[in-house]
């Protein structure tokens, strides 16, 4: 976390600036007494002590309060009184963790985490997309509230975590909510909801660890369905009916945007998210690649084909950052679920999903003899164990390359 130094005070806190990545500011007179800013612009006064003294004496970093809540000399005398009782081997820090273990509950745990934590990448603390740690905390409130909300964090068990489980499963957390005039929100049980549930409370309890709230994590241990990876091509049949559908759609001038971003996501193996967040200053067109700022593996540089590109530079340049501008907003294309629905249909591929147009990608690619790496390539794939699950394919393209040389080298001896 990079820090500076400074004199603290409150006209000089409220002039601080929020950067991409977190970073503290020491106070220059009192030792150990600082400034915390988050990205988000969250800034909270935070001190480091011991209690006790010597070398042996163990320490401690805590959070005094937030700026929004807490003026600076406050603060900076809350932080003279928590030192003055650590140096007598009082731990006033550890009094307060108990008064608040005592209250906690699960559903203020999960609001914490929502706030504090989400927000970053747990392993790296790159900063995560809105949308998706929204639609985590949503899933937790949903899912974990109605079961083990009102519980304290203390008093969770990894028989709790299993009960929960086995209640999202069998569908007891399902729920249909309306969310705007005419939207409604539904959340739906079964193994894969659990699961994911599951590992999301996970993080919240680590959090709760990384904060000395619990000694252990209550969600390790606990059986989860395993991962069933999902393998659905196209065929050069299907691939034809889906490109007849699309061509239908541009005729009759309908969701255009909507057609462009399918066959981008069909010519390119990107993610969904990808291309309907696409900014114009991340396409090079001079050298055919993506320069993609925040995907699933971060940053990412990706090479596309001639096609792709002609797709690109035909769609029409509106007042936006972005490619597919949603037409009635600021942000990105909005509806194509819709769409996707629609044209899935009329081209009798109800049982395909849009992410399988990036497994089909990749299957064209394997069928013509790249290799895995250059597949990882082309996919955005920073670990190459991610790619390994196309390995069968490129198996096949090989068996067949095989084929095929021998039956010209024994075409060559006479042999029959």
């Amino acid at each position: 976390m990079p820090s500076l130094k400074a004199k603290l005070t409150q006209n000089y806190v409220d002039s601080v600036e929020a950067k991409d990545k977190r970073f503290v500011i020491w106070d220059s007179e009192i030792s150990a007494f600082g400034l915390r800013v988050m990205p988000s612009s969250v800034k909270s006064y935070i001190l480091r002590y011991r209690v006790g003294q010597g070398r042996l004496a163990k320490g401690r970093t805590i959070t005094l309060g937030r700026s929004t809540d807490l003026r600076c000399e406050a603060a900076r005398a809350k932080a003279k009184d928590f030192r003055s009782e650590a140096r007598i081997g009082r731990d006033p820090e550890a009094d307060r963790r108990r008064d608040e273990l005592a209250i906690l509950k699960v559903s203020e745990l999960i609001e914490d985490w929502g706030r504090e934590a989400a927000p970053f990448n747990r392993r790296t603390g790159a900063p995560r997309k809105p949308d998706r740690y929204n639609s985590d905390i949503r899933l937790l409130r949903a899912h974990v509230g109605p079961i083990i909300g009102i519980k304290r964090i203390t008093e969770i068990t990894r028989y709790d975590i299993t009960r929960l489980r086995d209640a999202i499963t069998n569908g007891e957390t399902r729920l249909t909510r309306k969310t705007k005039p005419r939207g409604i929100s539904k959340f739906t049980g079964g193994g894969g909801t659990a699961r994911h549930t599951i590992a999301m409370l996970k993080s919240v309890f680590a959090y709760a660890i990384d904060r000395e709230l619990l000694d252990k994590n209550p969600c390790h241990g606990v059986k989860l369905q395993p991962i069933v990876q999902r393998e659905r091509y196209l065929t050069q049949a299907e691939a034809r009916r889906l490109g007849d559908a699309l061509a239908e759609w541009e005729a009759r001038g309908e969701a255009l945007n909507a057609i462009r971003i399918i066959r981008l996501l069909s010519l390119t193996g990107a993610r969904r998210g990808e291309i309907l967040e696409l900014r114009w200053s991340e396409i090079d067109f001079e050298r055919g690649f993506l320069r993609l700022d925040a995907t699933k593996s971060g940053k990412s540089i990706r090479p596309i084909s001639g096609a792709a590109q002609k797709l690109l530079a035909e769609a029409p340049r509106e007042h936006s950052i972005w490619v597919f501008p949603d037409a009635k907003g600021n942000g990105p294309y909005q509806g194509l679920p819709k769409i996707w629905n629609k044209v899935r249909e009329e081209a009798d591929l109800e049982d395909f999903r849009m992410h399988d147009l990036r497994h089909s990608f990749a299957s064209f690619g394997a069928a013509n003899g790249l290799s895995l790496p250059v597949i990882g390539a082309l996919l955005g794939h920073k670990n190459v164990s991610t790619t390994q699950r196309y390995a069968h394919l490129t198996d096949i393209a090989a068996r067949q390359a095989a084929d095929e040389v021998a039956d010209i080298v024994a075409a060559a001896l006479g042999v029959t």
